[in-house]
């Protein structure tokens, strides 16, 4: 479970007693409640959220609420908060998903979802989850994957939308469906009777019809204009001057009207409000550091009894916020009447979060107050933590928010920097990043000798994996062994980084023993610190070394012991048990057992697409497609191909993983009598009887051998089969030297076949 969610977020904000009753826009909403989607679009304050609290507090059924903020244009923070919602009416959905967006490699997202979504097909109960102030969601990712989601939703899950601004999905396609309802402006904006019973009864004025008609006139019935107008008028004798007076646009009324309000407060009242506008979330003690005072309780309770724009986040009245655009404007007064507090008020709370243990919160104030020497420390602090947790897109946009010659001083921030390119796939610059940490490294005179070490330690762990990514085996083993001797072995998390590169390399060079080797420290380091995630996944890849050298009893250890890292209490399956499933359905294949591999991959393949590691997915449809081609199944290979090919296109898969595809797309084409497809494929390949054998892509060269047989035995009076014979010849040679045995096998059955 993700334990740093903030659960006032999930709260479905209570309603004041005193609120105006809407019974036309509650009955069109019980009425549209069938439709997927229903969209509430309108300016700030429109009483958007308010009118759904009120709804919501009407109506039986379950119910899931998220209040938004920028930060969850993270898509694994936004997917973490959707779930916890959900899990607020139905307990226990979507654990899977959770668990992947918690694991070391980041999920593919819309992989996770399908997983989400059959989780909610299966509950009977109609239910609805509530995305508010979604205006503030601009990643395209996010936007893009809850579409997905939506399209996606089974009929008995409605989304209902609360927003500033439409989002950017294909709403046309919606309506031409008829699966959408719509709230704008227009509809939520009060009549004259609910003007009139909000200024009378609710603001306690005693305003004439007239007077009421000509506001709300003003106004165009916009609530949180007539909030502050009734707010301004309190106290004034000349109430119906006040009103003939008010006039101009939406956005001249409010910066009118806040300074008015700000006027008829106290002084004590008014330097309150102006201190702690800055904050997105409040709480007394929080108040009292950033403001120097010892009452911010009292305070806190005359706002919310003044009707002050203060929203209460959670039913114990201990965590608050103020109206979004009230915050606004308050800041854009302190900025104007005390602009040298602003700095000093955001270190204030960014210390506070400090010691609270709020991340993200600290570091967010800490850019406010521009300190950008602390929030540098900041970012080293918590990089780690950080990059242990996945959040590499986050981290990623706190270095890049830095001055670059302040990064550039600091070697820490220049490795994280290239470690989250890499991680991200945005990899250029990153081989800078890393000459930029070791010039800085060099200019820093007080750092110990431990610590030059760790660093160069770090620097080469990034390196080998920049490396692999280039295929530059000599480079990847020359770093990662050197990351292996400066790294301390308390170091868990970054000496198991570079094992899986330096596997990742003897692997490359088909040196089965040496790879199988790193593997293992990287599982045994991985334990050490706690890592199960990581060393399943590093003994799978243990397990198929031990299958290349044809140890396959040891290698059905190896993946059983893989699989006991991915179960929790009672023999539950996280969604990472799907790689060493997959590898333990291959090994049933081998042995002939199909019932158990048929059973064992497509368990893999669900839950590897549970978990969103796009390669392990990849991998997971490869052991399913080739036990398809033993079953003699082709729409099966044909429709698992056709899955593996969408994730290919959607992400870059690894090398081995592609050649692995190829290899389950050509023997289907050799079994389907279809070989010009197998020879297009050759000719495109730019493969050579007579070429350099590439342990890398191996399954490419007898591939290339089951074409020239086939060729041969059309064409038998062509030099194919001798083609075929003198190339299987030389990859034997090459498996017996690299002690491939189960290669040595497959390749001495289709010499008997030839």
């Amino acid at each position: 479970m993700i334990t740093s969610l903030l659960t006032t977020k999930l709260y479905i904000p209570p309603v004041r007693p005193e609120l105006v009753s809407r019974p036309r826009l509650i009955e069109r909403l019980n009425a549209e409640l069938h439709r997927k989607l229903i969209l509430i679009s309108a300016p700030a304050g429109f009483g958007k959220t308010t009118l759904l609290s009120d709804w919501l507090g009407q109506r039986e059924g379950p119910v899931a609420w998220l209040s938004l903020d920028e930060g969850d244009n993270d898509p694994a923070q936004f997917w973490a908060y959707l779930i916890a919602a959900l899990q607020t009416i139905h307990k226990g959905i979507g654990e899977a998903a959770l668990e992947a967006l918690v694991s070391p490699q980041p999920p593919h997202i819309e992989a996770l979802l399908t997983g989400l979504i059959n989780e909610i097909a299966g509950i009977p109960d109609l239910s609805a989850l509530v995305l508010d102030d979604f205006h503030v969601i601009t990643d395209q990712q996010v936007n893009d994957e809850v579409i997905f989601f939506l399209d996606s939703m089974p009929p008995q899950m409605h989304l209902i939308l609360s927003t500033r601004t439409d989002p950017p999905w294909p709403l046309a396609r919606f309506r031409a469906r008829r699966e959408m309802t719509e709230l704008r402006a227009d509809d939520l904006r009060f009549t004259a009777k609910e003007a009139a019973a909000f200024l009378n009864k609710v603001m306690s004025l005693d305003l004439s019809p007239d007077d009421v008609a000509v506001l709300e006139d003003r106004t165009e019935g916009w609530i949180a204009g007539l909030q502050m107008a009734a707010l301004s008028m309190r106290g004034r004798e000349d109430v119906s001057g006040f009103i003939r007076a008010f006039s101009g646009s939406h956005r001249f009324i409010l910066d009118y009207l806040v300074e008015e309000v700000l006027d008829q407060q106290s002084p004590a009242i008014r330097e309150f409000l102006l201190r702690t506008c800055i904050l997105g979330r409040m709480t007394a003690p929080l108040c009292d550091v950033v403001t120097g005072g010892t009452d911010s309780q009292t305070m806190l309770a005359q706002l919310e009894q003044a009707n002050l724009f203060l929203v209460p986040l959670d039913d114990e009245r201990r965590w608050y916020r103020y109206h979004r655009l009230f915050s606004e404007l308050l800041r854009n007064q302190l900025a104007l009447i005390h602009p040298d507090q602003m700095p000093v008020l955001h270190q204030r709370a960014s210390e506070w979060f400090e010691e609270k243990g709020f991340t993200e919160e600290t570091i967010a104030h800490a850019f406010a107050a521009r300190d950008y020497e602390r929030v540098a420390r900041l970012v080293e602090k918590y990089a780690q933590d950080m990059l242990h947790q996945s959040k590499y897109n986050i981290l990623s946009l706190w270095i890049e928010a830095l001055p670059d010659e302040l990064v550039q001083k600091r070697p820490w921030l220049c490795i994280y920097q290239s470690w989250t390119r890499h991680w991200s796939g945005m990899r250029e610059g990153g081989e800078d990043c890393l000459n930029n940490a070791e010039r800085a490294l060099a200019s820093l005179s007080f750092l110990s000798e431990k610590e030059r070490r760790i660093l160069s330690g770090y620097i080469a762990t990034v390196r080998a994996h920049y490396a692999l990514t280039g295929e530059e085996i000599p480079r990847v083993i020359e770093q990662a062994q050197k990351a292996l001797r400066l790294l301390p072995e308390e170091d868990y998390f970054t000496r198991g980084t570079a094992a899986i590169a330096l596997g990742g390399a003897y692997w490359g060079m088909g040196d089965a023993s040496s790879a199988e080797q790193a593997f293992a420290e990287c599982a045994v380091n991985a334990l050490k610190g706690g890592y199960r995630y990581r060393a399943s996944s590093a003994l799978c890849y243990v397990g198929m070394q031990q299958v290349k050298q044809a140890r396959l009893l040891k290698a059905k250890e190896t993946f059983h012991e893989a699989l006991a890292l991915s179960q929790g209490p009672g023999g539950s399956r996280f969604p990472n048990a799907g790689y060493p499933l997959a590898k333990l359905g291959e090994l049933a294949c081998e042995w002939n057992d199909l019932e158990r591999a048929w059973r064992d991959t497509n368990d893999g393949v669900e839950l590897c697409t549970q978990l969103g590691h796009v390669d392990l997915m990849a991998e997971a449809y490869v052991a399913l497609a080739r036990v398809q081609l033993v079953r003699r199944d082709f729409a099966g290979v044909k429709d698992t191909l056709r899955r593996a090919d969408r994730l290919s296109r959607e992400t870059k898969l690894d090398p081995w993983a592609l050649c692995w595809l190829d290899d389950c797309r050509l023997r289907l084409w050799l079994s389907t009598d279809k070989l010009d497809e197998a020879l297009r494929w050759a000719e495109m390949s730019g493969l050579r009887v007579d070429g350099e054998l590439d342990y890398h892509h191996d399954l490419h060269h007898i591939n290339l051998a089951r074409v020239l047989a086939a060729q041969g035995m059309r064409q038998p009076s062509g030099p194919h089969l001798s083609e075929a014979l003198d190339l299987l010849a030389r990859l034997l040679e090459a498996a017996e030297k690299a002690g491939w045995i189960h290669k040595e096998i497959k390749i001495l059955i289709l010499q008997a076949l030839v």
